[in-house]
């Protein structure tokens, strides 16, 4: 037997009246947009061993635009906003770099901008924009982040303690 189509509609409960449904309201990101934080085929950045400085970087590029375009900071700057010395705030700029979690766009430049790949503001369509335009490096570990990998596969397993079933005794 077939199915009927119906229309379904909205029903005032206390009337009884039919009531319009209110047409939708397209999506609009009022220039503020989202933020994408991607994990796929990328190395987790629990992984890289980053310091204090180094997420308090991240951080403070995500909040103040960095995200979807380069944003001046110089390591004088970046420390009197988290609180840092400056060579500290040198080496993580130059190491969060490296790692390709920062973009420059020339060596000499004081500007910095987070990879799409790892975060984007705004709409997907145009993260997979900047990405072919910027043509970002992947997240690869440095050495620092291997010694810590490294370390924990050499190390001796810790012993598990033995569990004992309710009511048994050691010998």
């Amino acid at each position: 037997m077939p199915a009927r189509k119906r229309r379904l509609v909205l029903v005032d409960e206390e009337t009884g009246e039919v009531v319009d449904p209110k047409p939708r309201v397209p999506h609009d990101f009022e220039g503020k947009g989202y933020t994408l934080q991607s994990v796929g085929a990328e190395t987790p950045l629990y992984k890289l061993k980053l310091s204090g400085a180094e997420w308090d970087t991240l951080d403070y590029l995500r909040e103040n635009g960095g995200a979807n375009a380069y944003i001046r900071l110089t390591p004088e700057d970046l420390a009197t906003e988290i609180s840092a010395n400056e060579s500290t705030c040198k080496k993580a700029l130059s190491r969060l770099t490296r790692l390709g979690i920062l973009l420059k766009p020339s060596p000499r430049a004081a500007a910095y901008q987070l990879t799409p790949l790892r975060y984007w503001e705004g709409a997907g369509s145009t993260q997979v924009t900047a990405t072919k335009r910027l043509a970002p490096p992947r997240i690869a570990p440095d050495d620092k982040a291997k010694a810590r990998t490294a370390a924990k596969k050499t190390a001796p397993p810790e012993p598990t303690p033995l569990r004992r079933a309710a009511g048994e005794k050691s010998r």
